[in-house]
């Protein structure tokens, strides 16, 4: 339920009816819940199904723009035993466009969206962009340069000079190709991109933490997505590559 005033601003925001899927009734203070919605002039329905597998037969079938969900906190070590909820309805829907939220958050405001060279596209970041304009009250897109990975390769063939050499010729050309993927996205229009370097997802994810970020959105194509999940300790947006 911390979740609940982010689903009304983006009910409000993106103008689009609610469902709100739901296994016991008599967990949520239904009356209270469509009080605040009819109030605030929200089309809405609620669906109830008695099992996991029968609500996520209902998503199927029902094809969301977007799914939203709640994203549960879990012990690091824990997590190396167990996946949460959350991870075992993302395993469900590759091709749905699915936004997880912190379980203690109730407000989106700063977002971060990652730009991967190689698995990103036009479409993603178009699509993102669109909700960050309309959800968001800033954001930025950012990119990590896997440093590491490349200079322990260059290192086996190459003098300690030309390798760093070789990286800095590299860097500009990985940063100048992203800059481009998002100027054929967004046209003229002026963004700004964070560069940061080493491992993306271990990297994105510690600088949106670090740095007080409410929403991490990334492309369901990104390398080693899972891992992506599971490094990330704010709410996550995971956009289809293709516009659905």
């Amino acid at each position: 339920m911390n979740n609940f005033s982010i689903l009304k601003d983006l009910a409000k925001k993106l103008d689009e009816e609610v469902v709100i899927l739901v296994s016991d009734l008599d967990n949520i203070p239904k009356d209270s819940i469509e009080r605040d919605l009819i109030n605030e002039g929200i089309n809405y329905k609620i669906e109830v199904k008695s099992s996991l597998d029968e609500g996520i037969e209902f998503v199927k079938s029902y094809s969301p723009d977007l799914l939203v969900l709640t994203k549960e906190k879990i012990d690091p070590l824990e997590h190396i035993f167990h996946h949460t909820y959350c991870e075992k309805i993302l395993e469900e829907f590759e091709s749905t466009n699915i936004l997880a939220l912190q379980e203690d958050t109730d407000t989106l405001k700063n977002g971060l969206i990652y730009v991967s060279k190689d698995h990103s596209t036009v479409d993603f970041i178009k699509s993102s962009k669109y909700f960050a304009d309309r959800v968001l009250e800033n954001y930025k897109f950012i990119y990590s340069f896997y440093e590491d990975f490349y200079e322990k390769r260059l290192v086996k063939t190459h003098t300690e000079g030309e390798a760093k050499q070789i990286i800095a010729e590299m860097f500009r050309e990985h940063v100048d190709t992203v800059r481009s993927l998002i100027a054929k996205a967004v046209g003229e229009e002026k963004t700004e991109l964070l560069v940061i370097k080493g491992d993306p997802k271990k990297e994105i994810p510690y600088y949106a933490r670090k740095n007080n970020y409410d929403l991490l959105i990334f492309n369901r194509g990104v390398e080693d997505i899972n891992s992506f999940i599971e490094n990330s300790e704010t709410s996550i947006g995971i956009f289809l590559d293709q516009t659905k």
